[in-house]
């Protein structure tokens, strides 16, 4: 049970000219919706890191933008070997910490995202404790959480599974990717349970007015992003728990899952400024204002609001 990457790892059936063409034309989507990523990621992080908001969510949003970039980062490397199979091969301690870094970052990614969308729901469904009783450090505590558990759990991985450390121990390793899976299963499955609290409330609650069609604000974002998850990033944890614990995968799913990778990562800049941005006056207002309204920073957060910048809070019925 290795982290090893490339293109010749997978001892595959002779393909035809379709298939390798096929493939080929899948792993260059997935270097330009990296590279497009890598700079969506990198203009989120910059205007989150020189803009310090009132909204706590974009200390998520900030380590979010932070693992996606290291993770499509890496993704593109790893990516380079596959597109030039005769004449590129990156030596197995390259490929195993790749590998590494890339896992360790969908996990962070996965953790953040489930932190979210809890808090969020809570923020809905009990907006006065929410805004009164909150923890000032709260989030700033979990985002610093996430990084240091999943960093330990990659570290055992790498441990068990790799030479990095010594000698790698199977049993261990199998025991681990276990623990893997079913941390992957309870992050979704509260990932989806949140959600799907936060939508019957946004869709149900009474704070809905019949000419508000649609979710407005940060919750619209937090569900789009949990669908994205889903539909996109879901299948790369799949490949990889599959590919540890020797479940049966189809061979053309490798290169599915890399593919939906990029997009889950490389989509969520262009989801906050398509939320964010005024219908009308697209690419005519300044980003740092469109990601500002998509943290619901002109929205209720729940059904409370923030009055003024000194921290007044009025209560809505």
């Amino acid at each position: 049970m290795e982290w090893k990457e490339g293109g010749q790892r997978i001892a595959a059936p002779d393909r035809s000219q379709e298939d390798q063409a096929f493939n080929l034309v899948i792993l260059a989507l997935t270097e330009l919706l990296s590279l497009g990523g890598l700079l969506g990621n990198g203009v989120v992080l910059w205007l989150l890191s020189c803009n310090v908001y009132r909204n706590p969510f974009s200390i998520y949003l900030l380590d979010v933008a932070c693992a996606d970039l290291i993770f499509l980062g890496c993704h593109m490397v790893a990516v380079v070997p596959d597109l030039l199979p005769r004449q590129l091969t990156f030596p197995g301690f390259v490929q195993t910490s790749l590998a590494t870094l890339r896992f360790f970052c969908y996990i962070v990614g996965l953790s953040l995202l489930a932190a979210i969308s809890i808090e969020q729901c809570l923020a809905t469904l009990f907006p006065a404790w929410y805004l009164c009783r909150r923890p000032r450090h709260l989030t700033t505590c979990v985002c610093a959480l996430a990084w240091a558990l999943c960093l330990l759990l990659d570290l055992l991985l790498s441990g068990a599974c790799t030479e990095f450390f010594g000698e790698p121990s199977g049993h261990l390793c199998r025991t681990l990717w276990l623990v893997m899976a079913a941390l992957l299963g309870a992050l979704c499955c509260a990932m989806c349970l949140a959600s799907l609290l936060l939508l019957l409330r946004v869709e149900r609650g009474p704070q809905r007015s019949p000419q508000r069609s649609q979710p407005r604000g940060f919750p619209a974002l937090v569900l789009l992003a949990v669908l994205l998850f889903l539909f996109c990033g879901l299948p790369f944890g799949i490949y990889w728990l599959s590919r540890n614990l020797h479940w049966h995968i189809p061979h053309y799913f490798y290169h599915f899952s890399f593919l939906m990778a990029a997009v889950h990562s490389s989509t969520k800049p262009a989801a906050y400024f398509c939320l964010g941005s005024t219908q009308g006056r697209r690419l005519r207002e300044p980003l740092r204002l469109v990601l500002q309204r998509a943290l619901g920073d002109e929205a209720e957060l729940g059904t409370g609001r923030e009055a003024s910048q000194r921290g007044l809070v009025d209560m809505t019925a």
